[in-house]
């Protein structure tokens, strides 16, 4: 049971800023869904004209598609793994800024462009070395990048390198490799890509 009442709409900027615990209510467009081990979709990023979040639910993620524009109910979170925590304070990361607990409350079924606007551009060596203290994560930015794919035993990364030719990162998921097999096309090509960082690990 809920009570609407308890959920204070908000901007997805304004509920990033949102102390964790606070209870919101936002609009926007599912720009991507990530998946957890098996394929099995366990969460969107959603956007709208201010800002984008990650909304940690799996059964809103396994209702909707991307272009869809959804009214959500959510708990405001940052979230770090138990086995993190010592360094999370360390390097004083308050953890990945998401909503949890959440509740789809309206779906347009409609299948619409995102917002982009707002993204700024950027590169992936400023996004590297971005103080893990500042609110990034779940947050969309634009670079120019090139993207390697590089296979290994059982799975495949997918790079994503700065221009200066020292810097880059790799996406990282739970499904080794496979719901990123759309990059295959890109491999060993400069590209303009959106990308944000989920989550920061030590």
């Amino acid at each position: 049971e809920i009570t609407e009442s308890d959920y204070q709409s908000k901007t997805i900027s304004e509920a990033r800023d949102s102390a964790k615990g606070d209870l919101v209510r936002i609009n926007g467009t599912v720009a991507s869904i990530t998946y957890a081990n098996g394929k099995v979709p366990d969460g969107v990023i959603l956007v709208d004209e201010t800002s984008s979040i990650y909304v940690y639910d799996g059964v809103i993620a396994s209702s909707v598609k991307v272009g869809n524009t959804i009214d959500v109910l959510g708990e405001k979170d940052y979230f770090i793994a138990a086995n993190e925590a010592d360094n999370a304070s360390k390097y004083n990361y308050k953890g990945s800024c998401q909503l949890t607990n959440a509740r789809l409350m309206s779906n347009d079924n409609q299948i619409s462009e995102y917002n982009n606007e707002w993204i700024e551009s950027t590169t992936i060596k400023e996004i590297m070395e971005k103080d893990p203290s500042e609110n990034i994560t779940s947050k969309i930015y634009k670079v120019n990048a090139l993207v390697k794919k590089s296979e290994g035993t059982g799975f495949t990364n997918y790079y994503f390198d700065d221009l200066d030719e020292k810097t880059g990162s790799y996406t990282y998921t739970k499904c080794n490799g496979s719901d990123f097999t759309w990059l295959d096309k890109f491999d060993g090509k400069i590209c303009t890509t959106y990308l944000t960082a989920i989550n920061a690990k030590s």
